[in-house]
């Protein structure tokens, strides 16, 4: 879980139509990342990140079902005309969404594109993007991924931000050094890792889930060290998840002040869609049409609103229901899945979740393999979590469906796709309704 953004400074001003209130803390900002196998990265290339959820959401103690149906008696759009609605179409193909999807925005009057990431919460972009800002830099923070042990070292800001005709008010991660720290501790380091600690490079041997099984460069020489602590590329990063253990109010879609300059109206519905051909901020009878929902459960975070990931639960081949959350990561093209109850490379998935009436089924065979299986929603690598009831599926599930969030009502919709974007979809899910 990346708690991204911790500071003591209040926000310039109001920048949502949800109550406000900011943490008071300066600890880094730890990614708990999910062990992951990844090529070899030079410090200058920046890592997508790959996020968990604090703690796995138990279905309702009161659903006889385990995966129940929504109890919504209805939505914003259906008394609103939500007429304030925006659909971009993704930068580059997403190829089968073995790519992650980007988006144009405009950050402090510069545009840039960037990764769209539903399993992280918050913006980040480097500061050699904006060589005419001049930020604050009074707020020292930083990410560390401990699935890779590399080290996001920068500055937390307030910025403008614009998505098409939306206008926003957010926090931003700006990056401007990225260093391998295997040993890093936030307790005694701080925000910034000590030189005596860095390393030339991580190569990350499977799950990497410590620096025992972590690769580095042998060299000690203290000017390699500090080389190793450079710029990084050029990126921007910008997070839309939810249940994610930060507040609302880190999530750029949730800060939204203006739409094509005027303040934003009740013709707004709060929400987005994500579908095969793009993004739709502000949601709509036409943006919703053919979804089915599941109600979210509603959590507390640093005392505002917010929704834990929705409800699913599963099967390894002959066991038991087990009961837990799902998370729709855009981010990751690999999936997670708790280790319990235990699996094989011959084992088969049952995941189900619920919509309106009834549920989802989705199987997963991974004997069929990562890159040759036929399921359209089979991950490029099946990954253990010790999390119990907790399934990332990435992004493959989207090409069967798609999804949409709607934050006032905390609901999370799919909408099945059969075989019209990918190929096979009718023999991997089950559709009980």
């Amino acid at each position: 879980m990346i708690n991204r953004f911790q500071s003591t400074n209040p926000p310039p001003r109001s920048i949502s139509k949800m109550p406000k209130k900011v943490r008071v803390s300066k600890r880094s900002i730890l990614a708990i990342g999910l062990a992951a196998t990844i090529s070899p990265v030079s410090a200058l290339v920046a890592l997508e990140p790959s996020v968990v959820e604090k703690q796995a959401t138990r279905v309702s103690p009161t659903s006889t079902t385990g995966c129940s149906s929504t109890t919504t008696p209805g939505f914003q759009w259906d008394t609103k005309a939500c007429s304030e609605s925006y659909t971009a179409s993704w930068v580059d193909p997403i190829g089968n969404w073995a790519n992650p999807p980007k988006v144009n925005i405009n950050v402090a009057g510069v545009d840039l594109v960037a990764t769209v990431d539903t399993g992280s919460t918050g913006l980040v972009a480097s500061m050699s993007l904006f060589p005419n800002h001049n930020f604050t830099l009074k707020t020292p923070t930083s990410i560390f991924y401990t699935s890779s042990h590399w080290l996001e070292e920068g500055y937390e800001e307030w910025i403008d931000m614009t998505f098409g005709p939306y206008g926003m008010k957010t926090k931003i991660l700006v990056k401007d050094h990225e260093v391998c720290c295997p040993t890093f501790d936030p307790a005694t380091d701080g925000e910034r890792c000590p030189t005596s600690k860095i390393v030339d490079g991580c190569i990350c041997s499977k799950n990497c889930p410590s620096s025992s099984s972590t690769s580095s460069g042998t060299s000690t020489v203290a000017s390699r060290k500090l080389a190793a602590r450079a710029t990084v590329a050029a990126v921007a990063y910008m997070g839309i998840g939810f249940g994610r253990g930060d507040p609302p109010i880190e999530n750029p879609f949730m800060d939204i002040v203006t739409y094509n300059g005027n303040p934003i109206s009740d013709s707004f519905c709060q929400g987005y869609a994500i579908t095969n051909t793009g993004l739709t901020l502000g949601l709509n009878k036409q943006s919703t049409d053919g979804f089915n929902w599941t109600p979210l459960e509603q959590n507390n975070t640093s005392g505002m609103r917010d929704w834990d990931t929705p409800p699913m639960e599963y099967t390894v081949d002959e066991s038991p229901n087990t009961e837990g959350t799902l998370l729709v990561d855009t981010g990751i093209a690999n999936s997670y899945f708790s280790s319990t109850p235990s699996y094989t490379s011959q084992s088969t998935f049952n995941v189900s979740f619920p919509g309106d009436t009834g549920k989802f089924t989705v199987t997963y065979d991974m004997s069929e393999g990562n890159t040759n299986s036929p399921n359209p929603m089979q991950p490029i690598a099946f990954g253990a979590s010790s999390k119990a009831g907790y399934i990332n599926s990435g992004r493959k599930l989207l090409n069967c469906f798609d999804v949409a969030y709607d934050p006032v009502g905390g609901n999370f919709g799919y909408r099945y796709l059969n075989d019209t974007e990918a190929a096979n979809c009718s023999d991997y899910v089950t559709i009980n309704f």
